[in-house]
């Protein structure tokens, strides 16, 4: 009987020109010391590995060094799978003088999750412990090191398929590597199932990041051409098919590559098609359609229903050990002997259902994978249940004797295959040892979630009653709060703290309580979170150990930062310190020392809680310790910008950036990128801005937590206010504020100002009052002379000045004057110059705004400095009277101009409304009067028509062209000729300079 049918690698690569073309310029690109990434996406059989292993090939051919890793679907795998598999092919192929070059110092990071490299080596290695945040950089930043030096003789080509089950770890690693190897001669090529990112958020963000940093090259594989149907087929048989069977095909497989290889080879095998004589094309045989199955899966039990029960029988013993397995475990699992095993095999071999892996110096002779995991699916899924029990229990025995006999550590992969196997087992006991081991394996390489994973089926093969219970739900609760999952560490923490209370394990109660009270404040649930961590201390006192310091210093910066309460904080936090202290403790010495030295702060104790702030910075430093360098950072930001070191607050930014990043936790950037937007804008670096709040709200939307979201709402809206996004604005403001009201009431008097600054700008005069005497209600609980005080009186004072508010300047300047020289939001001496200013004492404010001036020049604040020229040209007018008009004008153009040339033209129209009030105070009292029309009545200089008068006093406004368009009703072009004619007869070349002249010659008085 004739013989058709290529294996799938060997036919020719048809239909995928263009995309082997891409990939063929990223190689060069990365040839010249330019890492790329390149992930091609597409349905289940499009071709996807077919396209790997064709560029795999081409990459051969130019000396390029190929390793070639892959995710798997079946639970319990290790975290790092196509990591780990790509790299051992390289350890096992590799000389020792290779790869003891290679990994350099590296060697105990890499052995971590890579023992058998120290095996090759022959050393025994080891490395001290770090912090789990500090460990997982470690790895990252060795593993990349690992692959460019891999990469420095010859290029390397990285293949990774099946990414879209990838665990979070790989992909973590994967946008390391991405980000931090930049000038590596490395192409990184993978493969994934675009119709999985549903249900695939890890995946989801790992491309977002990836297209973030601009190093993504996405490569989206459609179905084949009705064209390239007929080429494949034509290669796959030998002989061209004719157009009936060609257009059946297209009909049937829909362009998928997998689907046209498997009709055909059923319609051979089933004499649908035969070939014409003389080596003609291939026919249909019957007029009528042949029976096609509908899906892959159809397609493949019909292929398995050709071969002899033994062969089919063995593959499903094959599909319970994994997509790639050899023959002498599967042999001595079912019992035969392996050349009997491999004869049998040979059958499938040939139907192109397995096929040999090469036996290179990675793999041994005698591996086989199956041909797609689809054809592993459907085995598996025939197997009983009580079969697949028996043969798991098995396969894990005979893993365990080829451990035992091999004399070797265990290594991360192979403690994930006997957890897998012994979990679905008989053996229960066992199958949670091995789980919890792999757990505690996968925290060691920062893989949390998978790490949760493992712990689960481990808690699940446990009697209630099993001592190792309490201490295995601690550690669940711990790497769920490590995988940012907190209703899973809630419910963890729940379990032990009732397990703990059952048993009379007082230590445990009280660690379980303070593990529920960290998860609960990540959501945000003060009340719950308050009352666990008063349980944890009260169980946690028995005995003095480092849970108690974390449970005090847990606690009060609770009660300081969410509930104000300082008394009651500063007792927890003094007495964090002082155990921290006896214990001789120097990480808890830094936690203990920053979270009191932020209560100091908090509490305007500023010259107190700074060096104790500095302090814990120093010594986090010299322990190494990312999380609380983060943490100090993250106070050191808010203690340097409150006191008006806003240089210094500066400063610290890419250190706690670098921290933060540091220990791979979303959380600890769950605030960065929102004050490092706030940063950039006092500033008017508008573009820095908003690129950073694109970066929170990456962020955000990782975290369970919705407090950093409403946080970066609220920022976004105060930043688009002053640049004439005042509707967008309060809209943004107000949707953060129905969170607060609903989830953290405490602090509302923290963000209510907000609304009623932008209200005020608006000229929404009533509403703005209205959030005055709310925010008046609110601050009356707040402690005196407190930070929250001083941040909403900020505000209250900044809307009372858009208002000209005399009686609020009057009620707020006593309250605001002891927060002289520092800045909440905006520059206090700023808004006490404002206050005094509406009240009268010109002299006061004449020295607040002297102070205001010095401080926004040296730092460059934009907007306040154009706020403080405005107020100090308005002190002029009422020190001096209306005829000092000249020479209060200079600081108002200079303001204006500022404004404008910095992209706040919100700014510029207040400054110039505020300047008519001033000029005409009894139209103060009447309420700001419209203008726009008056300056066609008025004499206007340099010969400018009266239209061309209205347009000039709309872009000293800060007004579009687009604005100014529909505002007079006239297009846009005509707007752009009086624009020109304006600059012509003025002299001038920009709208800036415009500004200045129209305000020089009046026409804003």
């Amino acid at each position: 009987m004739q013989q058709y049918g290529l294996s799938h690698d060997e036919t020719a690569l048809v239909g995928r020109d263009r995309e082997l073309a891409r990939l063929r310029s990223l190689e060069e690109k990365s040839r010249a010391g330019s890492l790329q990434v390149a992930l091609l996406a597409g349905e289940p059989g499009i071709g996807k590995t077919r396209l790997l292993r064709e560029i795999a090939r081409c990459a051969r051919q130019q000396g390029t060094t190929v390793l070639e890793g892959g995710a798997s679907d079946a639970e319990g795998m290790p975290p790092y799978l196509p990591f780990l598999e790509a790299l051992g092919q390289h350890i096992r192929s590799a000389s020792t003088d290779e790869l003891r070059a290679q990994a350099g110092a590296m060697v105990s990071v890499l052995a971590t999750i890579l023992p058998e490299l120290s095996l090759r080596l022959g050393e025994s290695v080891s490395s001290y412990p770090l912090p789990p945040e500090q460990a997982r950089l470690r790895l990252f930043e060795a593993v990349g090191i690992f692959l460019s030096a891999i990469a420095t003789p010859r290029p390397l080509l990285l293949i990774l398929d099946d990414l879209h089950w990838s665990d979070r770890a790989s992909l973590d690693l994967l946008c390391h590597v991405a980000q931090h190897q930049t000038n590596t001669r490395l192409l990184i090529v993978g493969a994934y199932r675009d119709g999985e990112l549903m249900q695939r958020a890890a995946f989801e963000r790992a491309l977002t990041e990836l297209a973030r940093l601009r190093l993504l090259t996405p490569i989206t594989l459609a179905p084949l051409t009705a064209t390239a149907v007929a080429e494949l087929a034509s290669g796959y048989l030998g002989a061209t098919v004719d157009s009936a069977v060609s257009r059946l095909l297209v009909a049937q497989s829909e362009g998928n590559p997998f689907l046209v290889e498997e009709l055909l080879r059923g319609w051979l095998e089933s004499g649908a098609i035969a070939q014409e004589q003389d080596g003609g094309a291939f026919c249909l045989v019957a007029p009528h359609s042949p029976l096609l199955p509908p899906s892959i899966s159809n397609a493949v039990r019909q292929r398995l229903a050709r071969l002899a029960p033994a062969t089919v029988e063995l593959l499903r013993c094959a599909s319970i050990i994994g997509r790639t397995f050899d023959v002498a475990l599967l042999a001595r699992v079912t019992g035969q002997d392996e050349e009997s095993a491999e004869e049998c095999l040979h059958e499938a071999v040939q139907a192109r259902l397995i096929h040999q892996l090469p036996p290179t110096a990675a793999t041994a002779p005698s591996n086989f994978a199956f041909s797609h995991d689809t054809i592993r699916q459907c085995l598996y899924q025939e197997v009983r249940a009580v079969r697949r029990l028996r043969l798991h229990t098995r396969i894990g025995q005979e893993l365990e004797l080829r451990l035992a006999r091999a004399h070797a550590s265990t290594s991360a992969q192979q403690l994930a295959e006997l957890a897998f196997h012994f979990a679905r087992s008989g053996e229960v006991e066992r199958g949670a040892t091995y789980s919890q081991s792999a757990a505690q394996q996968a925290l060691q390489t920062y893989a949390p979630a998978e790490a949760m994973a493992h712990q689960q089926t481990a808690l699940q093969l446990l009697s209630t009653d099993d001592p190792r219970r309490g201490p295995w739900l601690l550690e669940l609760g711990a790497a769920a709060l490590l995988a940012s999952a907190w209703q899973e560490a809630i419910d963890a923490f729940q379990c032990a703290q009732e397990w703990g209370r059952r048993h009379g394990e007082q230590h445990l109660t009280g660690c379980a309580a303070l593990g529920l009270g960290r998860a609960y404040w990540r959501q945000e649930r003060i009340a719950p979170a308050r009352l666990a961590l008063e349980q944890a201390v009260a169980e946690l006192s028995a005995q003095t150990t480092a849970e108690t310091v974390e449970a005090l210093v847990e606690l009060g910066s609770l009660l300081i930062l969410s509930l104000h309460q300082q008394e009651e904080a500063l007792t927890c936090l003094e007495r964090a310190l002082d155990l921290a202290r006896q214990l001789g403790e120097r990480r808890l010495e830094a936690a203990a020392g920053r979270a009191l030295g932020n209560l100091l702060i908090r509490s305007n104790q500023i010259q107190r809680g700074l060096p104790l702030l500095e302090q814990a910075l120093s010594l986090a430093l010299s322990l190494g310790e990312a999380l609380e360098v983060s943490e100090c950072c993250a106070c050191l930001t808010m203690a340097y910008g409150w006191h008006g070191a806003l240089d210094r607050r500066a400063q610290l930014f890419p250190l706690w950036l670098e921290y933060a990043r540091r220990c791979h936790d979303p959380y600890q950037l769950r605030h960065l990128y929102t004050h490092l937007a706030s940063s950039y804008a006092l500033r008017s670096q508008w573009a820095e801005a908003d690129e950073a709040l694109d970066r929170s709200q990456s962020v955000v939307e990782q975290l369970a937590s919705p407090e950093p979201a409403a946080l970066l709402q609220w920022t976004r809206g105060l930043l688009l206010a002053p640049r004439g996004h005042l509707s967008e604005a309060e809209d943004l403001i107000k949707t953060a504020l129905v969170w607060y009201r609903q989830h953290a009431a405490q602090s509302l008097a923290w963000w209510l100002g907000g609304l009623g600054f932008v209200q005020a700008i608006q000229g929404k005069q009533q509403e703005a009052r209205t959030c005055l005497a709310e925010l008046e209600t609110l601050v009356a609980s707040l402690p005196a002379e407190s930070m929250p005080l001083a941040h909403a009186l900020c505000f209250m004072a900044a809307t009372s000045a858009v208002l000209a508010d005399q009686t609020w300047a009057t009620r707020l300047y006593p309250r605001l004057l002891p927060f002289r020289g520092q800045f909440h939001s905006f520059l206090v001496d700023r808004l006490l110059g404002e206050l005094a200013l509406l009240t009268g004492e010109t002299a006061a404010a004449e020295t607040h705004l002297a102070r205001a001036e010095a401080a926004a020049r040296r730092l460059s604040l934009s907007f306040e400095l154009a706020m403080t020229l405005g107020a100090q040209s308005f002190l002029v007018l009422v020190r001096d009277g209306p005829q000092a008009i000249a020479q209060a004008r200079p600081r108002l153009e200079e303001a204006v101009a500022l404004s404008i040339s910095t992209g706040t033209p919100t700014l510029a129209q207040l400054l110039q409304q505020q300047w008519q009030e001033w000029v005409h105070p009894h139209e103060r009292a009447a309420g700001r009067p419209d203008r726009s029309t008056r300056l066609a009545y008025q004499p206007l200089p340099a010969g400018l028509s009266a239209r061309e008068g209205q347009v000039l006093r709309l872009v000293a406004q800060g007004k579009s062209n687009r604005q100014i368009a529909e505002i007079l009703v006239i297009s846009e072009r005509t707007v752009a000729n009086h624009l020109r004619n304006i600059f012509n007869k003025t002299g001038v070349d920009n709208r800036a300079a415009a500004a200045v002249f129209a305000i020089r010659h009046g026409l804003l008085d």
